[in-house]
């Protein structure tokens, strides 16, 4: 069992529609050597990373969880879209039409961690972000060409994702693949309004 690390990113494969669009791409590259398909319950989009499991204290992750639900009460639920997909070295993805509702949101994150555990004291990476769905895996070193003329034959519609909550995740690479439990769900906009 190798290492487990804490992150809050969004798992999406709960939405049909996204799934949907994303086996007609599989189905697509299907006959075509280099890629691994990326199950549905793997599908997600990295926003930002916390630290191994080992590596924060119950403390200061309790800390985290808290300024972090604060802050994303500020914040309205929103929807992506997502229609066309990228080839990229290391992945087949789709990228969201626009990048700002998730930038603002993940820079929400990042400022509640630096609040709860003081700026420096855990490794956020990088502030680059360009948020993807991955839904393949490259694995072989290979021209493009075959995969793009196989997506120009699939029918593509654009595709809404609601954002109403961030998870807290607990991650690991055992099986070659990201895999995940959720460890708590902070909502957007404080939650359901009865």
């Amino acid at each position: 069992m190798g290492t487990r690390f804490l992150a809050f990113h969004l798992a999406v494969g709960w939405c049909e529609d996204l799934a949907s669009l994303v086996t007609r791409y599989q189905d697509a590259i299907r006959g075509i050597v280099g890629f691994d398909p990326i199950p549905r319950e793997g599908l997600h989009i990295t926003m930002q990373g916390l630290a191994f499991v080992d590596g924060i204290s119950q403390e200061d992750l309790s800390s985290v969880m808290k300024t972090t639900r604060a802050a994303l009460a500020e914040v309205q639920p929103f929807a992506l879209v997502f229609n066309r997909p990228l080839i990229r070295p290391e992945a087949l993805v789709l990228l969201p039409e626009d990048v700002q509702p998730l930038c603002a949101l993940r820079d929400r994150v990042r400022s509640a961690i630096e609040k709860a555990v003081g700026r420096g004291s855990v490794d956020l990476g990088s502030r680059d972000f360009q948020p993807h769905v991955s839904f393949a895996y490259v694995n072989a070193d290979q021209s493009a060409a075959e995969a793009l003329t196989a997506f120009e034959a699939v029918e593509s519609t654009r595709t809404h994702v609601h954002v109403d909550e961030v998870p807290l995740i607990e991650m690991h690479r055992d099986n070659r693949m990201y895999e995940w439990q959720v460890m708590e769900r902070l909502p957007l906009g404080g939650g359901p309004k009865w």
